[in-house]
Order: C-alpha cells, then sequence, then structure tokens
C-alpha cells in the first residue's frame, strides 16, 4: 500500500523514477501510494466509505443517449463533497503520516503534473484527499465518459521545497539511462517529474 520508491512495483512514471534512483542519478525522495488492486490506499479509502455505491447512485441517469448537464454537474459536486467528508482509517492514517519526511511535501499523480505542494505532513493529508477528489471534476469526469471509475494511478508523495521547473541537463543524463528521450522537471537539484518527451 505504502512503498518507498525503490520499494514500489508499479509501471510507467514510477519505474523511470526507480530505475533513474538506482542508476544514481539525484531523484526527489518519493513514497509511492501504489493503485495495485483492491489493496491500494485509494481503493481502501473508496470502499471502507461504500464509495463506489454512493456515486454509482449520484451519476444514474447522467449517461444516456446525451449527457444530462445538469445531473453530470450536480453528480460531480455530489461525488467530490462524498470524496471530501470521507476518511481514511486512522491507523492508516497514522502509517502514512510515520512514513512521509518532515518538511514541504508535493502531492501528484504519477504521471501528472504537480497537484499541490504543502508545508508537513497533515496539509499533505488533506491534499491527498483533495488530489483523489480531483478525479469527480466535470472535465475529468468527460474526458474518461462513459466510463465511471477513475484511472487506477498511483499518487505520490515527494519531499521538495518547490514546485518542479524543467531540467534541460537532467533531461539529457536521465534520456540516456532510460534508453528514450524524456522530459525531466527538477527542484532542489533532484528529479521530481519525469516525462516521454
Amino acid at each position: 500500500m505504502i512503498f518507498r520508491l525503490r520499494e514500489a512495483k508499479d509501471k510507467g512514471e514510477v519505474e523511470w523514477l526507480r530505475h533513474l534512483e538506482a542508476a544514481g542519478l539525484p531523484v526527489a525522495p518519493t513514497l509511492v501510494l501504489g493503485f495495485q488492486g483492491p489493496n491500494s490506499l485509494e481503493n481502501e479509502f473508496y470502499a471502507l466509505a461504500n464509495l463506489p455505491e454512493q456515486i454509482r447512485w449520484a451519476f444514474k441517469g447522467v449517461f444516456g443517449v446525451r449527457i444530462d448537464e445538469e445531473k453530470l454537474e450536480a453528480a460531480c459536486a455530489q461525488a467530490e463533497r462524498l470524496m471530501r467528508e470521507s476518511y481514511l482509517l486512522p491507523e492508516r492514517a497514522d502509517e502514512l503520516r510515520q512514513a512521509l519526511p518532515d518538511g514541504p511535501l508535493l502531492v501528484r499523480y504519477a504521471g501528472e503534473a504537480p497537484f499541490a505542494l504543502e508545508p508537513g505532513k497533515q496539509e499533505a493529508l488533506w491534499a491527498l484527499k483533495r488530489l483523489w477528489a480531483s478525479r469527480w471534476g466535470v472535465d475529468a469526469v468527460l474526458e474518461r465518459a462513459p466510463q465511471l471509475s477513475p484511472p487506477e494511478v498511483p499518487s505520490l508523495i515527494q519531499q521538495v521545497s518547490a514546485l518542479p521547473d524543467p531540467d534541460e541537463d537532467l533531461s539529457i543524463l536521465a534520456s540516456h539511462a532510460l534508453g528514450k528521450p524524456i522530459r525531466v522537471w527538477s527542484a532542489d537539484g533532484k528529479i521530481v517529474w519525469v516525462a516521454e518527451a
């Protein structure tokens, strides 16, 4: 559920970051909340609050021959509210809090741009719930419609002091290490975000 980067088995950007760290490149300390089936932290969050069933009911009648825009907006607002008002298991929140490093923390989905830079552990936990809730915004739902379930992507929490910027030098090194054209964004001289060029 909660993995250090070197222990994470997720593919895509997580695998690239793990490979770059193993190759000796500077990678920001990264905690991976793997989305590996029913044992993922996000899935547990959904299941314990009975969110899939409640969200299904909220979206009933939205997708037909045409999309009912009024119902869509109401359903998205309801889904986001359900996400914000639900809680992680207290022991899981404690486990995550203990695993997090001190200092500013960047919260985002793997393969996606930074979502929030927070000053500490508790704020990062709140941002994590907001990140998960962001999958239920109108634009996000329309992007995957008629599929209702959000994509299964691991959440990342990274120790950085600022939002990352494009880094040409590290992009060249990362491209050599991975054997393909790669773009890198870094903060504090460490790789934070990696994407195909």
